[in-house]
C-alpha cells in the first residue's frame, strides 16, 4: 500500500524486534515460532523476516501462502507455517513445492494434501489443528480418536504435530484446555509415525503456564514490545520470571507527526465538526495531520492525546479525516515541531494499549491499523 501522508512515519525498530525475540527464546521449554502474519501486526512482513532470521529465529509463522511465497522469493530458508491453512486446492501444490507446513483443521483438505503430495512426490508438511475449546478452527478434540488414526493411513503428507490455541490464560478454562491437548499429543504420539512436533501456547500462554512442556511456543504480541497480560493479572501473582518478561519487552513501533499551525481558540469557540468541543477559556491549539484515514480512530474523541513537546496533549473535538487538533497550553510549540502519537519523547510515552484504552479495542488492532496506514521506516538503535 502507498503512503497516505508524507507528514507521517511510522518507524519500526528492528534492535527492539530482535531483543523481545531472544527475551521470550530464554524463557520458553521448547522450540520457538516467531509470528510475523498480518504483515507482521503492520510492522512489515519481510523486513521483520529478515531480522528476525538474522539472529537464527528458524521458524516463522505466517497468515497465508502469499505471505510465504513472499518470503521465499526473498531467500529465506527458515520453517514457514502457514497457520490459517490453504485457500483451495490450487495452493497445494505451490505450499509443496515452497516446503512450508500448512496447518490443516478440515478432513476434506488433508486428503486433498495427500493426493498433491503423491502427485508431486513429495509429502505435504501438515500441523493438524485440533479445536480445544476456542470455538474457531479445527478438528474437535472430542473425534482425535476417529481423525488422528485415519490421517495416519494417508500417504503423501507428513504430519509434523498437533495444535491447538487458547482462548484465555492461566484461568480454570485454559488448564481443561490444555489437560484436552495433552490427551491429543499422547495419542498422536503413538498412532503418527516420525517424531512430533507439537503446539499449544501462545504469547499469553507462554507467561501464564511457564512449566507447560510446549513442544513449540508461538510468539506473537510480544515480538511487538507488548504483552497480553497484565502486570497485575491475578494470574501471574506468583511468577517473577513472567512478570520480568513483561518489563523487559521493548516497543517496536511509533507513530510520528508534525505539527501544521499553532493558534489560539477563543473562549466560547468550537473545534471541528458538530461543535463537540467548546473552548472555556483563551486555548492554544496545534493541529495535526493525522486522522482516522491513518488510523487515528474517531473513538478517541474526548480522550486521545498526543506528546507534543515533551507533554501529554488533549484532543480537542472530533478526529477529521486527516487532521487532529491539540491543546498545546502551557506547551512551547511551533509549526513543523514532531507530534508523537504512538511512542516516546522526552520522558512520556503513548503505548498501543493506550490507544486500545481510547479506542475500545486492543493492542493488536491498535498495532496493525497503525503499521498498514502510514509509511514505514527501519532503524536500528
Amino acid at each position: 500500500m502507498s503512503p497516505i501522508s508524507s507528514f507521517n512515519r511510522v518507524e519500526i525498530n528492528l534492535t527492539a524486534l530482535k531483543s523481545n525475540y531472544q527475551i521470550v527464546k530464554k524463557h520458553c521449554n521448547g522450540r520457538l515460532m516467531a509470528v510475523i502474519k498480518g504483515d507482521a501486526y503492520g510492522h512489515g512482513l519481510l523486513e521483520c523476516a529478515k531480522a528476525l532470521t538474522s539472529i537464527q529465529a528458524v521458524r516463522l509463522g505466517v497468515l497465508d501462502l502469499e505471505e510465504a511465497l513472499a518470503i521465499r522469493a526473498a531467500g529465506i530458508t527458515s520453517r514457514i507455517y502457514v497457520l490459517a491453512g490453504l485457500q483451495g486446492p490450487h495452493q497445494y501444490a505451490k505450499a509443496i513445492e515452497a516446503g512450508v507446513v500448512v496447518f490443516a483443521y478440515r478432513w476434506e483438505q488433508i486428503q486433498d494434501l495427500s493426493r498433491a503430495g503423491l502427485k508431486k512426490g513429495k509429502p505435504a508438511l501438515v500441523m493438524v489443528k485440533f479445536d480445544t475449546g476456542m470455538g474457531r478452527l479445527g478438528f474437535s478434540w472430542r473425534d482425535a480418536e476417529t481423525v488422528i488414526p485415519r490421517i495416519a493411513k494417508l500417504q503423501g503428507v507428513h504430519v509434523e504435530g498437533v495444535a491447538t490455541h487458547l482462548a484465555t490464560t492461566g484461568d480454570r478454562e485454559a488448564h481443561f484446555q490444555l489437560r484436552r491437548f495433552n490427551d491429543l499429543k499422547d495419542l498422536a504420539d503413538k498412532i503418527l509415525p516420525g517424531q512430533m512436533v507439537h503446539s499449544a501456547l501462545a504469547s499469553g500462554g507462554i507467561l501464564a503456564h511457564p512449566d507447560y512442556q510446549d513442544g513449540m511456543s508461538r510468539v506473537g504480541l510480544m515480538l511487538y514490545g507488548y504483552s497480553p497480560m497484565r502486570l497485575d493479572d491475578p494470574y501471574l501473582f506468583d511468577m517473577p520470571g513472567a512478570k520480568a518478561i513483561i518489563k523487559s519487552l521493548k516497543p517496536v513501533m511509533s507513530l510520528k507527526s508534525q505539527i501544521l499551525s499553532v493558534t489560539t481558540i477563543k473562549t466560547g469557540d468550537t473545534v471541528s465538526y458538530n461543535r463537540t468541543f467548546t473552548a472555556k477559556k483563551d486555548t492554544p491549539m496545534a493541529t495535526i495531520p493525522i486522522g482516522y484515514v491513518h488510523g487515528v480512530s474517531l473513538a478517541r474523541n474526548g480522550k486521545g492525546q498526543a506528546l507534543i513537546g515533551g507533554r501529554k496533549a488533549p484532543l480537542l473535538g472530533r478526529v477529521c479525516m486527516n487532521l487532529s487538533m491539540y491543546d498545546v497550553t502551557q506547551i512551547a510549540v511551533l509549526p513543523g515541531h514532531e507530534a508523537v502519537l504512538l511512542g516516546e519523547q522526552g520522558a512520556e510515552r503513548i503505548s498501543a494499549d493506550d490507544i486500545a484504552q481510547w479506542e475500545g479495542t486492543s493492542a493488536y488492532e491498535a498495532l496493525c491499523l497503525t503499521g498498514r496506514l502510514n509509511p514505514r521506516y527501519y532503524v536500528n538503535q
